[in-house]
């Protein structure tokens, strides 16, 4: 039995898919975590309640379109595409 290979393009779709699957749950879990840490220890206690309630408060600014919530959430991906870019170019100077 011989296996069919991927074509490229989707071989590349699939690998960008997990790249913008990882960040998205790093912006949707990681970052509002560390955000409501570092709320913590520098501005005290959220005023709405835990952690959880935090996240709570987050996916609701996503469903009602926060503009913030969509940043938080886009930003890992965004940083990723910006250092993308950065080593191309760096690769294209050298």
């Amino acid at each position: 039995m011989s296996k069919r290979k991927k074509p490229q393009a989707l071989t590349i779709a699939l690998h960008e898919m997990r790249w913008l699957a990882f960040a998205a749950a790093t912006g949707a879990f990681l970052l509002p975590m560390l955000l409501w840490i570092s709320g913590r220890i520098l501005l005290g206690s959220y005023e709405n309640g835990g952690l959880i309630d935090l996240w709570l408060d987050f996916a609701r600014e996503l469903g009602q379109g926060g503009t913030s919530a969509w940043i938080l959430l886009i930003a890992p991906y965004a940083f990723l595409q910006v250092g993308r870019l950065v080593w191309l170019l760096h690769q294209r100077l050298r």
